[in-house]
């Protein structure tokens, strides 16, 4: 079974919803629209229709015009309800920085406006002089609301995953720990949050924890993961997040990043890459 990886783009002032398969990009606007009354890939969600909307396509995918060049990538979600970050998921992560990994997931909060999309640029604000670092992440995405959730059930609530960059601020991070203040300000610069450039259904990935997890830097990898050495997996960080707040549909769940994480600067390009998934690529300005 077959299935699309759907995003979002415009070219020029108009909107449009895009389709990839087998590396072409497809215009599935008309297609969505008509057969799911879908305007934005939020709607697909929402209504737990994305997985049937991913095979439905590509089912259909040599009746679809591709999309011409000069259009521009957008998020896949533009302002989901919650972006949830774990703390030091994967062991190497927490051994790099001299830690041990808390026994029990830990998160923060990110913000909806730090988002960027595909090729998007990662501004370093020019009076920023803290080091900041990439960190490549499968971003969980739900697809209905939940609370308190059987661990065992907890896969039937997601509706795909796309890639994830946690941008962070490193010395701001430190001041902030050492002072006992919340990561707020470290994790949620402008542009410091890319994802994308599309959504991978849940029905196409047959195991989340067993995916290839990389991050290159220049063309140099950097991070080179497998999503298996995750601490907590997935049906555990839905169930245990679950118990403290209402999971709804559309909520990320950036689900943390293996080692080799590193420094950024002005110039670079950073590709995010999850097997199946997708491959996330911004530049790095600062200005």
């Amino acid at each position: 079974m077959k299935f699309a990886r759907l995003f979002a783009f415009e070219r020029g002032a108009q909107p449009g919803l895009g389709a990839e398969v087998d590396g072409r990009l497809l215009d599935a606007t008309v297609f969505l629209a008509e057969r799911y009354r879908a305007q934005s890939l939020m709607t697909l969600v929402e209504t737990g229709r994305l997985s049937d909307a991913a095979r439905s396509v590509a089912d259909q995918a040599q009746r679809l015009k591709e999309i011409p060049a000069g259009f521009t990538w957008c998020l896949p979600l533009k302002r989901p309800p919650k972006i949830i970050a774990l703390v030091q998921n994967y062991q190497d992560h927490a051994a790099e920085f001299g830690a041990t990994a808390p026994p029990e997931p830990v998160w923060f909060g990110k913000i909806s406006s730090s988002l960027t999309a595909h090729e998007g640029e990662i501004v370093l604000p020019a009076w920023l002089d803290s080091r900041v670092d990439h960190e490549v992440e499968l971003a969980v995405i739900l697809g209905r609301s939940g609370k308190d959730i059987p661990r065992e059930r907890a896969l039937s609530y997601v509706a795909g995953y796309s890639v994830l960059n946690d941008v962070s601020a490193r010395h701001l991070q430190k001041a902030d720990r050492e002072n006992k203040h919340p990561w707020l300000r470290c994790k949620n610069f402008d542009t410091f949050t890319p994802m994308g450039p599309w959504l991978a259904a849940a029905d196409a990935i047959a195991d989340p924890q067993a995916l290839a997890i990389t991050c290159r830097v220049n063309g140099e990898v950097r991070q080179n993961g497998n999503t298996r050495h995750m601490i907590h997996p997935v049906d555990k960080l839905i169930a245990v997040l679950s118990r403290y707040m209402t999971l709804e549909a559309g909520d990320v769940i950036a689900t943390g990043t293996p080692a080799g994480v590193g420094k950024l600067v002005d110039g670079d390009l950073v590709e995010c890459e999850i097997e199946g998934v997708g491959l996330l690529r911004n530049r790095v300005v600062k200005r």
